[in-house]
Parts: structure tokens; C-alpha cells; sequence
């Protein structure tokens, strides 16, 4: 059985309102004894922890931007104290990636995106303009409670009442 790191409440960079989530400054305030390493990997992996939660490697084949989601990614890990999730992993993925898409997308920063590029209709440029990959801008539409989405609509319908989110 793996080892697991002492599980840490989520970072106040985390609740922050002050600006955009920022993994790296996450990781120098509350991860300082965890080093990142960027490299190739095969596959399909674009990150990973290892040494038990002492080492992320970050794969260098990506974008500024799918390194900060994977690196997000792998800090709700760290968090969470889960490194080895066995028949869990699926459901271990999923929420991870859940959570790592709402720090890296608030609510009005998506609905900040969607004003300026006048709708959502160009999944890849809302991505690029919240600085974020397209299956985390994904993952974040998709699992955004009925609150969120009421919420949402109504942030935009103050600035532009023609703009809808289903």
C-alpha cells in the first residue's frame, strides 16, 4: 500500500477573491517541499504526482495554459490525499478535475469570457481567453450545478440580456 501524504485543507489562495487562481503561487505558499519537474511522458498523460507526493511532473509537450490546469489538477490530489485510488480512480479523476476547474474558472470570470467574445459559441477561444484548456472549460460547463447556472445567467443577463446558458 502507498503511503499517503498528510491530507492539508484546500490553500486560502484557493477562496481568495482577490484575482485568478494561480497554481504556481499555490504551490510555492503551500506545497513548498513538493518539486515540479517538466518532461516528456507517453501517451496520453499530461501530469502526474510521484515519490509520494513529493514530485509532480508536468509533461513539456503542452501549453502555459494545460500546465496550469494539470498542475491544478494535481495539487487537488495532494489536497484530497488520495495518490492511489485503485477500483476508484474514474471517480477520483472526475472530481479532482471538477474541483480543479471551478478554482480556475469562477463563475464571473466565465461569465466575464462570455461578454467579451459576445456568447459561448467558440469553446476553444473562451478557453484561451480564460486561460484554460478546452476539456477544463468543458468539465466546468458540464458539471455546474443548477445554481451556478442560475447564477451565470443572470450575471449575464445584467450585461446583455440577449446571451443565454442552458
Amino acid at each position: 500500500m502507498t503511503p499517503r501524504p498528510t491530507r492539508r485543507q484546500p490553500p486560502s489562495a484557493v477562496t481568495c477573491t482577490s484575482g485568478p487562481y494561480d497554481p504556481w503561487a499555490d504551490l510555492r505558499q503551500n506545497w513548498p517541499d513538493v518539486t515540479v519537474v517538466i518532461e516528456p511522458m507517453t501517451d496520453d498523460l499530461l501530469g502526474e504526482v510521484r515519490d509520494d507526493g513529493r514530485l509532480i511532473a508536468l509533461r513539456a509537450d503542452t501549453s502555459a495554459a494545460q500546465r496550469r490546469c494539470t498542475l491544478t489538477h494535481e495539487l487537488v490530489h495532494l489536497e484530497r490525499g488520495i495518490l492511489d485510488c485503485g477500483p476508484w480512480l474514474q471517480r477520483e479523476e472526475d472530481l479532482v478535475h471538477a474541483e480543479a476547474s471551478r478554482r480556475l474558472i469562477p463563475l464571473d470570470s466565465l461569465a466575464a469570457g462570455i461578454r467579451e467574445l459576445g456568447g459561448a459559441d467558440d469553446p476553444a477561444a473562451l478557453a484561451h481567453w480564460l486561460d484554460v484548456d478546452s476539456e477544463t472549460l468543458a468539465v466546468r460547463l458540464h458539471r455546474m450545478s443548477g445554481a451556478e447556472r442560475r447564477a451565470l445567467r443572470r450575471a449575464l443577463a445584467r450585461q446583455s440580456p440577449l446571451w443565454s446558458v442552458a
